[in-house]
């Protein structure tokens, strides 16, 4: 659901009261430029010290409501370290809503690079790795779907915001009915959360839990409008092969996506207006 995420480029507003000048560990920090608006939830910057590079990220009130599971993340960003999947976890601290991590290089992809068959495939081993190779935190507890849309459409409020979460949650029971060994998911790879260079690698690691390893396909299909062609091509390479229960669980997913992504939306606004 963070892919449902809202990054907005803006100028530096280096006069913000909210950076800190110092982090532990760190030290002194020179804030370079205002990376994302967060969808309203966080705010995050490009900070250096020397030639080093880091992205320090600050939360609102906004995560609390939103339910976002900063704990979920940080085992995740501590299961990732040096595999090569994301960003190296430099400094954390919950309570205060600050995380930073190792700035990685490299440019975002687009919705449309993803249809190219060459990409499709990287990202399909990439997540692979992540799946079969990287172990679930055991302190983090399961990504529960079906508690999260109910919580967005408490947000929201009204008929048709309950009516989308039972949706939701009919798709959800319907992929689960084909049984997955759950796995460290993102659970967010949309094309801005995906970094390609000399290696493809995911950033942006806050709705990370683990889960069933088809929600990262779904993610990619149903947020990107993949045709079906794109669809099997990219589970076969992420799951070894296209397995009849994997595909209909994945169609499933594709659909349940769709409704969790609405509610989400409307939840942050419904946040936003709250805030």
């Amino acid at each position: 659901m963070g892919g449902l995420p809202f990054l907005a480029q803006g100028p530096a507003d280096l006069n913000s009261a909210r950076l800190p000048p110092e982090i532990p560990g760190l030290g002194r920090l020179g804030y370079i430029r205002r990376l994302s608006g967060g969808g309203g939830w966080n705010e995050t910057w490009l900070a250096a010290r020397g030639e080093e590079r880091f992205v320090v990220r600050f939360d609102t009130p906004a995560v609390r409501l939103l339910g976002l599971d900063r704990t979920a993340e940080l085992g995740a960003l501590q299961a990732i370290q040096d595999r090569g999947l994301g960003p190296d976890l430099v400094f954390a601290d919950l309570p205060g809503g600050l995380l930073v991590t190792r700035w990685l290089p490299g440019r975002a992809c687009t919705p449309g690079g993803l249809r190219n068959p060459r990409l499709l495939r990287h990202l399909g081993t990439t997540l692979r790795r992540l799946h079969e190779t990287v172990p679930p935190p055991p302190n983090v507890a399961p990504l529960d779907l079906a508690r999260s849309v109910h919580h967005y459409a408490s947000l929201i409020g009204g008929v048709r915001a309950r009516t989308t979460a039972r949706a939701a949650c009919r798709s959800l029971k319907a992929a689960a009915g084909h049984r997955r060994k759950p796995a460290l998911c993102h659970n967010d790879p949309v094309a801005q959360n995906i970094l390609s260079g000399p290696a493809l690698r995911l950033i942006d690691w806050e709705f990370a839990a683990p889960g069933d390893p088809l929600f990262d396909l779904a993610v990619v299909v149903g947020h990107h409008d993949l045709d079906m062609g794109q669809g099997r091509a990219l589970l076969g390479v992420a799951r070894g092969h296209v397995h009849p229960s994997d595909w209909r669980g994945l169609t499933h997913l594709v659909e349940g996506y769709g409704n969790v992504r609405l509610l989400w939306e409307a939840a942050v606004r419904a946040v936003a207006q709250i805030d």
